[in-house]
């Protein structure tokens, strides 16, 4: 997968299951990852990071019985809100082919949550690096803000 330079620092990261990441494979082309939790935030998130001309990737993490991990990656095309008026709706996100993981960073926990606003504002004012989370399986679902793993964001050499 071309990497494109113009990568947000932060991504978004769910889980998925190994049969519906086997279906996401076949595809080859591109995919869409439908949820029936309402992703309001994400796609707020995701526009604001295509105003500022910036790519968003999602991360696929897997959950097969006790173990999760991350194992496929793809760039983001557009998240759509479909609501209905009983409260219930969908969440669709569109993406480009997959990609598999580093292995180096297929690890949960070697990610960390998205730090606040604040925090951020404190690091690039003050030069003080804020505390980082690291992601744990059970804060996937339905999504979370991530900080985007450094082999994204790197050049290709």
């Amino acid at each position: 997968m071309s990497i494109d330079h113009n990568v947000s620092e932060f991504c978004l990261a769910t889980v998925v299951t190994p049969k519906s990441i086997e279906s996401m494979l076949e595809a080859d082309t591109g995919g869409l990852f439908k949820d029936q939790n309402l992703w309001r935030v994400a796609k707020t998130f995701f526009l604001q990071a295509q105003t500022a001309r910036l790519t968003v990737p999602l991360l696929f993490a897997v959950r097969d019985g006790e173990d999760t991990w991350f194992s496929h990656w793809s760039m983001i095309n557009r998240i759509e809100v479909l609501e209905l008026p009983d409260s219930r709706g969908e969440s669709r996100c569109y993406f480009d082919r997959l990609a598999p993981f580093n292995p180096i960073w297929q690890a949960i926990d070697s990610l960390s949550h998205k730090p606040s606003d604040e925090q951020l504002s404190r690091e690039k004012l003050e030069g003080a690096r804020t505390l980082r989370w690291p992601l744990q399986d059970n804060q996937l679902h339905p999504y979370t803000i991530c900080e985007t793993p450094a082999f994204i964001r790197a050049p290709e050499s």
